[in-house]
């Protein structure tokens, strides 16, 4: 019965279970016939040829004729283990190369691919629709903290942000040196929350001007990325959905219509009556 301590290190080199089977038995003698060796390594005898071939050709054992009878003994491990490790380095480094020069062939053959694909561009590709409150303020966030020069802002109501989450969002820019301006509805004004709201976002230094409307809710980071609130003019409830755009012609033109409408608006909006502006 062979150890099968020294039965799993054959294996780990590289033999078949009953290759270091027979391995073991032909150590233990000088000759074992195939019979023989066989039975003491309990292996299949329909499987003993194929096993004793194997192990010839991978030079762990030796076969020799006496008439008609044939012999097999152990080669000297101290000279079989080694070559056998050297045998599987190099067949190791013989699939090695081979995988490298099949994927050098893969590069050629598919780069020309991912080229060609990369050159198509999606005609939207710069507008991301956003349908869901989070996700809408998650990017708003997102864009206000990475602001690295300037905010300008269209604001009215309805908002996705309560008071306190409010002054966060302008707050960190403030606070980084970032120009923000702000553009608000009179009315906005009227609701004292809204007012101390405003009143807290100036004391940071946000800068602010009060105008009768407001197109839409609009926030414009570094003349780059715009985040754009619509809401369905044929539905009275507030429905939230924004865009993500990066377009540089609509940038300008919305950059344009902020300062225009910036030039039009008040400082303090009980200074002038709304209804007398255009």
């Amino acid at each position: 019965m062979s150890d099968p301590q020294k039965l799993e290190n054959l294996t780990s080199i590289g033999l078949t279970r009953y290759e270091a089977a027979v391995y073991l038995s032909l150590l233990e003698r000088q000759d074992f016939t195939p019979s023989q060796v066989a039975s003491h390594a309990q292996v299949p005898r329909q499987r003993i040829y194929d096993v004793l071939a194997s192990l010839c050709d991978r030079g762990l054992c030796i076969e020799r004729r006496s008439g008609r009878q044939r012999f097999f003994q152990a080669v000297d491990p101290s000279n079989a283990l080694p070559n056998l490790v050297q045998e599987k380095q190099r067949q190791y480094e013989a699939e090695i190369a081979r995988q490298n020069q099949q994927t050098k062939e893969l590069v050629t053959a598919l780069a020309p691919l991912y080229l060609a694909g990369h050159k198509t561009q999606d005609p939207l590709a710069y507008i991301e629709v956003l349908s869901e409150p989070n996700q809408i303020v998650e990017r708003g966030s997102n864009l206000a903290q990475s602001a690295e020069e300037s905010i300008i802002v269209f604001f009215t109501y309805p908002s996705l942000l309560d008071y306190e989450e409010g002054l966060k969002l302008v707050k960190n820019p403030l606070e980084r040196g970032i120009t923000y301006r702000s553009i608000y509805e009179y009315s906005i004004w009227e609701d004292p929350s809204s007012r101390d709201f405003i009143r807290q976002c100036q004391e940071w230094g946000q800068e602010v001007h009060f105008v009768p409307e407001v197109p839409f809710k609009m926030q414009l980071f570094d003349e780059r990325t715009i985040l754009l609130s619509l809401q369905d003019p044929l539905v009275s409830t507030p429905s939230f959905t924004a865009l993500s755009i990066n377009h540089p012609g609509l940038v300008k033109m919305l950059q344009i219509s902020f300062e225009t409408l910036w030039g039009q608006g008040t400082v303090d909006p009980q200074r002038v009556d709304p209804h007398q502006l255009i």
